[in-house]
């Protein structure tokens, strides 16, 4: 969920009809700071709902220049306080930069020490507070930033998008080295050809019982966003399609 889902009583109250058992709220802009936590937490309770939060992508925590990865972490900062105040599943985050000059040596070689920095920082509040912290999986995953404890988000769509050429092989390379570090699957389907991910489940072309065969986590997340590769909303009976779909799989 995000902020375009607030006010959330329709949404949680939908999921929980459904059977969902947790959610996994973005941070981005205006979150975490215009949100009452306590006011959060009595919503969720409501519904018995638990929570997991992503990070926001309005910020560069491995970006090159200083100034920025320094306000970015302390933006990450605050999320991670926010965290604090719940009963909180994981913390999911990108490694996130955006640099004309990424592809130099000298260049690339200041994104991941200020990329490692950032995952060492995140997973040392994270152990502090007492809840996982994941990176996920994305164009911009590299093995180098996997710092001893820090867990992976294994994200269907992106990797498929990444190694849509060998997906099956490269699915079992990932697994074989990575898998006893995946917490969380993100879940959705996509059109490799045309780019595009975050659909309905199997209105795109992945084959989810060659992909569950191999992969295991410990937290499934649906992360659908539209019905189908024209990016038409998703529907009430599309949401409750995803879950059966991904729970006949489980």
């Amino acid at each position: 969920m995000w902020y375009g889902d607030f006010p959330l009583n329709r949404k949680l109250e939908l999921l929980r009809e459904v059977g969902y058992e947790y959610v996994e709220l973005s941070l981005d802009y205006p979150f975490p700071d215009e949100l009452n936590s306590k006011a959060l937490k009595d919503l969720l309770s409501s519904y018995e709902m638990n929570i997991s939060f992503h990070s926001p992508l309005d910020v560069f925590i491995a970006q090159p220049r200083d100034e920025i990865f320094e306000v970015s972490l302390k933006v990450v900062e605050r999320c991670l306080d926010f965290a604090s105040k719940f009963e909180t599943l994981y913390y999911n985050f990108h490694v996130t930069y955006f640099s004309p000059t990424r592809e130099f040596d000298r260049v690339k070689r200041k994104i991941l020490e200020n990329g490692r920095k950032a995952c060492e920082f995140i997973l040392s509040k994270s152990e502090e507070y007492g809840f996982h912290a994941c990176l996920e999986y994305d164009r911009n995953f590299d093995e180098k930033f996997l710092v001893d404890g820090l867990r992976i988000c294994f994200d269907i769509g992106h990797f498929a998008l990444a190694n849509k050429k060998n997906f099956e092989d490269e699915l079992r390379k990932f697994v074989a080295e990575f898998g006893d570090r995946i917490l969380v699957c993100h879940v959705h389907d996509c059109e490799p050809e045309k780019r595009v991910d975050h659909i309905s489940l199997k209105r795109g072309k992945l084959d989810f019982q060659f992909i569950f065969s191999h992969l295991k986590a410990e937290h499934y997340t649906i992360e659908t966003f539209w019905r189908d590769s024209e990016k038409n909303d998703l529907s009430k009976e599309d949401v409750i399609f995803d879950y059966e779909v991904l729970k006949s799989f489980l």
